[in-house]
């Protein structure tokens, strides 16, 4: 049996409620705090920092934190612990979507992050995200 996590970040609200990242360097290096502490095992931690850029409201992104909270036994019984992260890749779509993705080494598996980003007038703001172990999209034929 294969263990899937998937979550994913409902659009609710507007992006003028958020803070804006100035340029696409600010962007990576958002990502790249967050992945740290999740590569530390401080998930909610890493979490936390991309609050202020995201578009949806405090009570959903507590929402996340909590389901986050109750895999987090599940994964590390079936992956064990963490031992840090790696920057995959970095994507554009046009001029207004960026993916940034990392990946979450664990001692038997991985886990994908997706950072999804959305070029508004002011700057870029933290659209969605969300994170899985299906490994097999990592590959062309997969």
């Amino acid at each position: 049996m294969r263990f899937f996590i998937f979550l994913t970040l409902m659009l609710f609200g507007t992006a003028s409620s958020a803070d804006i990242l100035r340029d696409k360097d600010a962007v990576k290096q958002l990502v790249a705090k967050v992945m740290k502490s999740i590569g530390e095992g401080k998930t909610e931690e890493g979490l936390r920092f991309t609050k202020p850029y995201l578009i949806i409201p405090t009570s959903e992104f507590n929402v996340v934190l909590e389901k986050l909270k109750l895999q987090a036994p599940v994964i590390e019984q079936r992956f064990g612990k963490t031992i840090g992260v790696e920057k995959y890749k970095v994507e554009e779509a046009g001029e207004s979507l960026m993916l940034v993705m990392y990946l979450q080494k664990y001692e038997k598996h991985l886990m994908r992050w997706k950072f999804y980003f959305y070029k508004t007038k002011e700057g870029w703001v933290l659209n969605t995200f969300d994170t899985d172990d299906n490994i097999r999209l990592m590959f062309k034929n997969g």
